[in-house]
């Protein structure tokens, strides 16, 4: 294989790592711009292998640097260079080693890209039919995970605060028993984010 392809090859290889590494992530926002709330978990499974695809898009990247930027040899005083094309330049290397970039570090701002959650409600006058209770989750694969699961629950009327842990699978909810019921917390979280409400024992 010449030298072109491989470079290729490699940076073809480097933006598939890049977005497996995030698919947890960006699925979810595509899903919510197309309307599929429901897909968010299927790429779940993707989370726990992201530090695995993170290392190799780096040696996959790193490999393809070397290429591009290993001595040459001499080659005869005569002979004509072949001019290379964009896709072979180190422009083009670039260019990919930044979009690789983007894709692997999309977790951190993904939440800029979303819609603001609602405007929180204003506090019930009689607490009495307060409660909380903890929902325990599964599919949830990173620190965007949790933004979904809160904006679905925000948006039930009687749900005064939602805080959700991705890493303990966990989103305690409090809220006016009187409105909502947990029935409707549950199936509100399946309905709009895919993920799996685990009943309670």
């Amino acid at each position: 294989m010449s030298n072109g392809k491989n470079t290729k090859a490699l940076l073809g290889s480097g933006i598939l790592l890049a977005l497996t590494s995030s698919l947890c992530c960006i699925a979810p926002l595509l899903a919510i711009i197309g309307g599929a709330g429901g897909s968010m978990a299927t790429f779940s499974w993707a989370a726990p292998l992201r530090p695995y695809l993170l290392g190799a898009t780096a040696l996959v990247l790193g490999l393809a640097f070397y290429q591009a930027y290993k001595a040459k040899p001499v080659s005869d005083c005569c002979a004509v260079t072949a001019k290379k094309s964009w896709l072979q330049s180190k422009g083009f290397l670039w260019t990919v080693a930044a979009m690789t970039v983007l894709l692997s570090s999309f977790p951190y701002y993904a939440k800029y890209l979303q819609s603001p959650a609602p405007v929180a409600k204003a506090a019930v006058t009689n607490t009495n039919h307060l409660q909380q209770v903890v929902l325990h989750i599964a599919g949830m694969g990173c620190e965007d995970c949790e933004g979904h699961v809160n904006k679905a629950l925000q948006q039930l009327p009687g749900v005064h605060q939602v805080q959700t842990k991705y890493d303990k699978g966990i989103s305690t909810v409090t809220f006016d028993s009187l409105l909502v019921s947990y029935q409707q917390l549950a199936t509100t979280v399946e309905r709009e984010t895919g993920y799996k409400v685990m009943q309670q024992n």
